[in-house]
């Protein structure tokens, strides 16, 4: 059996204070997900069926689901659910949702029946799920910004040009890399507002706005990402990005684990996928505000210090924590002026400038800020006092669009920060790193790379623990890690 938190409906507001304490309940450890053992569709199949030309399939890929198992989903357009093959057998698939007004699809989904060695959906090749994954891929916060604001990485990128926006050139070199479990650390969708008169970067962009929602995850996530949703099977963590008055209601229609038993809903419990001498232990951590100044409310901090109970509880042997925001990460920022401080629109510039995106200062204009505020004060108001359990070896996070390692000393396990999968990203900042307080320890070591886009590619060392590698645009390796007694060491190339 396995024990999850029931889901809060999204309504972040004085409501939810009342809301937010859903009760404990028990399910089935497969009841949340489709039967593969059972018929896989309300239409019957003769023999003939499967012989026949079946449905135009958009995309397919196959998702781990817990507690290890793969379950495949497509989306098509029509009515009816695609076949799905596996090795010699083949059955129809499931219907996760119809089509709407906003997503003009049919989502599918199956389990794949345990020992299977080769999927079929539509004419894609895809994998099953490893027991003991030796090529684990990780990346995070992928899409393509569309934002007005006075952060560094705010403005608007060329969502046309592969060179401004590098995902899809990511997504191709990842599947290259020939992982057998690829980790998407959240933050799928970036196109929110609409694109500032005079800016020609994005001029005929549509963005997340009603009617043509799939569109844009079209254009940001599942075109882009083919050659990564076929090459291994996912774990697809959900970002801040992907909140219910977000991109939410995309998320739990495509990407989230469990049965669609809403449309979103603000919080989703903690879950274990346990693979052979490794545990992937999931927290959804998208409502924590990041500092001090915006911490969030007092409900969302004590949600979260149960979750982290029962991702202590779930953790029985060696474990990385996955959550899209961080609990201990450095993020540059700069001074702000006194216009920016006020909220100075900026609705008067013109010409290039109406593109809103911050020019990177010299390095010695840059500090550095600890994150995230309310994630500690959940960790701390926990039974576990502020330290993660034992067994928690990493941490892997994105959210902050840096490529950045931090280790620290007393127990606390590194933390990895993989924002670098496409998006605007942050400029580097390499000094005073060790001198900035992160929930009251400094870093014993930090790393904060080079600002391109890639990913980070974690292998098995021969003599214990892990190494990681980070790679670029070119699949070539920028630094290499070791990760080995709650230390990561990194050196660039």
């Amino acid at each position: 059996m396995l024990t999850c938190v029931s889901r809060v409906p999204s309504v972040l507001s004085r409501s939810l204070m009342v809301a937010v304490w859903a009760s404990l309940c028990l399910v089935g450890s497969n009841s949340a997900f489709a039967d593969s053992d059972s018929d896989s569709d309300s239409d019957s199949d003769s023999d003939s069926d499967f012989d026949q030309p079946d449905v135009s399939v958009r995309s397919a890929w196959v998702q781990v689901v817990p507690p290890n198992r793969g379950l495949v989903r497509a989306i098509v357009d029509g009515e009816r659910c695609p076949i799905a093959h596996f090795d010699r057998r083949h059955a129809r698939m499931k219907v996760r949702t119809r089509p709407d007004a906003d997503f003009d699809v049919l989502v599918c989904e199956l389990l794949v029946p345990t020992g299977t060695r080769w999927i079929e959906v539509g004419g894609r090749k895809l994998r099953p799920v490893s027991r003991n994954p030796q090529r684990i891929a990780v990346i995070g916060d992928t899409g393509c910004r569309m934002k007005a604001g006075i952060h560094l990485d705010d403005g608007f990128q060329d969502c046309r040009d592969p060179n401004a926006w590098q995902f899809a050139e990511v997504a191709q070199r990842v599947a290259e890399w020939q992982p057998d479990l690829i980790i998407q650390l959240g933050d799928y969708i970036y196109r929110e507002q609409k694109c500032p008169d005079g800016c020609s970067l994005c001029q005929g962009l549509v963005f997340l706005s009603p009617g043509v929602r799939m569109r844009i995850w079209n254009e940001e996530f599942f075109n882009p990402a083919q050659p990564m949703l076929e090459a291994a099977p996912l774990v697809l963590v959900r970002g801040d990005h992907e909140k219910c008055s977000r991109a939410g209601r995309g998320y739990f229609r495509f990407l989230d684990p469990q049965s669609l038993g809403q449309q979103c809903a603000d919080f989703s419990a903690p879950y274990s996928l346990d693979f052979e001498g490794l545990q992937l232990i999931v927290m959804d951590t998208v409502q924590a505000e990041d500092t001090e100044q915006k911490l969030s409310p007092e409900v969302v901090i004590n949600r979260y210090a149960r979750d982290f109970e029962r991702a202590a509880e779930l953790a029985t042997g060696a474990s990385w924590l996955l959550s899209h925001r961080p609990i201990w990460s450095l993020r540059p920022k700069r001074a702000l002026s006194r216009s920016e401080a006020n909220g100075d629109p900026k609705e008067n510039w013109v010409g290039e400038a109406a593109c809103l995106n911050q020019q990177f200062p010299d390095a010695a204009g840059l500090t550095v800020e600890s994150l995230n505020a309310t994630v500690q004060a959940a960790l701390h108001a926990s039974n576990l006092n502020g330290t993660l359990p034992s067994e928690v070896e990493v941490v892997l996070a994105s959210h902050v669009h840096v490529s950045e390692v931090l280790s620290f000393s007393g127990g606390r396990p590194p933390e990895f920060t993989i924002g670098n999968g496409g998006t605007k990203m942050l400029p580097t900042v390499t000094d005073g790193l060790l001198e900035v307080p992160i929930d009251s320890q400094t870093a014993t070591n930090a790393t904060m790379l080079e600002a391109v886009h890639g990913f980070f590619g974690f292998t098995p060392h021969p003599s214990g623990g892990w190494r990681a590698e980070v790679l670029d645009v070119r699949g070539e390796t920028i630094a290499s890690c070791s990760i080995n007694d709650k230390q990561a060491l990194c050196q660039s190339r």
